[in-house]
């Protein structure tokens, strides 16, 4: 009855691509890939491979449980410049492919991966990259299966060689969702259980592509250091790559022992280019920095940490950096909560950007979105006239 079961839903896959959606359940699955590794050693002698890399399927049900999953319909989008199937089994349709590994738990379970094309021609645009290479194929279990919970299982691991000198050496992989799901979704991809279950499956490496390379760290900064502007200390770094960065935490401490988080600065997600950031402390004083780097999956590092003693002034407001290219900070320092608009203008007066504000006691930092506008001077002012706040600023493309 099972074996008759996944030829069914295939079937539906084949002729309709659009899979049993009327039959999904009121649960949501998850999968994304992460674990990237490298190894620089040539795979193929004097064949076109550099290196080799790999990346883990990882896959969790949003609540509760979801048993007896029997059939995942499955794959991953890569860039054919960058990265090649090895051989065996290259370019084949085959049942589990020597470059795909499944996990103990799934081997347990009675899985095998079965008609796999691991180099289905495609055009996908998906966090900033194109993707031409898309694989797919059938996890059929012919034991008792697996049971999802809320935490993520390892499904498979993938090994590709490489075919870049550079970073990321292989390029970027990504995953569709499945039928239903978002975003990207693919109708031939989902998750399904012996009685009929179809639940639909969400891509948490769509949007933000995994890199695939010899970084050992997924972010690399080039500078950080805490500095003295007249206004408090202002705190900067730059990257010189980011992978799967989620945010910026600027920590500060007065004993080395007790931190407290003074901003949070979005990254990149995933960059190959140079990038500056930077985060003003208006309170200053003598004080240790230090920032904490999150990644997309809640890891983290810590830079070295900077000391700085800087006097402050009474500033109503400042806004930094100036020149700004995609975002203004504004910081005020209130002495008691008030509700304002910050409002943006051309220099002859049309007014371009608004944003409403509530400002509590100490100080308050927002930020204003300058993408989008023409490089050149405008002004920035407050429309409550209480909050010293007239400023005249430039954006630059």
């Amino acid at each position: 009855m099972k074996t008759y079961f996944t030829k069914l839903i295939l079937t539906i896959f084949i002729l309709g691509g659009a899979g049993i959606g009327n039959m999904a359940q009121a649960q949501t699955c998850e999968w994304r890939l992460a674990n990237p590794t490298f190894s620089g050693i040539d795979p193929d002698g004097a064949g076109p491979a550099l290196a080799s890399v790999t990346f883990t399927l990882q896959l969790r049900c949003t609540s509760g449980t979801i048993p007896d999953v029997t059939v995942i319909t499955t794959g991953f989008s890569y860039q054919s410049a960058k990265a090649m199937v090895p051989a065996p089994p290259g370019c084949a349709t085959v049942n589990s492919p020597a470059n795909i590994t499944l996990s103990p738990e799934f081997v347990a379970g009675g899985f095998l991966y079965t008609s796999v094309n691991q180099c289905n021609v495609v055009n996908v645009l998906a966090g900033g990259q194109t993707f031409d290479r898309t694989a797919s194929g059938s996890l059929d279990a012919s034991g008792a299966g697996v049971t999802l919970t809320t935490t993520f299982k390892n499904v498979f691991t993938v090994t590709l060689w490489t075919l870049s000198p550079t970073y990321p050496e292989g390029g970027y992989v990504m995953i569709n969702s499945g039928s239903g799901g978002t975003p990207g979704g693919i109708g031939s991809y989902g998750v399904f259980t012996t009685s009929g279950g179809d639940f639909i499956t969400n891509s948490l490496t769509f949007n933000t592509p995994l890199a695939l390379g010899s970084a050992a760290v997924p972010v690399t900064f080039t500078r950080f250091d805490a500095k003295c502007n007249g206004n408090g200390t202002l705190i900067s770094w730059a990257t010189a790559q980011e992978s799967n960065s989620r945010n910026f935490e600027i920590q500060k401490s007065i004993n080395s022992t007790v931190w407290e988080t003074v901003g949070n600065v979005a990254a990149a997600g995933n960059s190959a280019s140079h990038r500056t950031y930077q985060q003003l402390d208006l309170a200053g004083g003598t004080a240790l920095y230090r920032i904490k780097q999150v990644d997309m999956d809640g890891q983290y590092i810590y830079t070295n940490i900077e000391r700085a003693t800087c006097e402050t002034r009474n500033i109503g407001a400042v806004i930094y950096p100036v020149p700004a290219r995609d975002i203004l900070n504004v910081v005020i320092k209130a002495d008691r909560s008030a509700k304002t608009q910050l409002m943006v203008y051309e220099t002859s007066g049309k007014l371009v950007r608004k944003v409403d504000v509530t400002l509590v006691n100490g100080n308050n930092s927002f930020k204003i979105n300058t993408a989008g506008l023409a490089a050149g001077d405008y002004l920035i002012r407050s429309s409550n006239n209480e909050i010293d706040l007239n400023k005249k600023f430039t954006v630059v493309n």
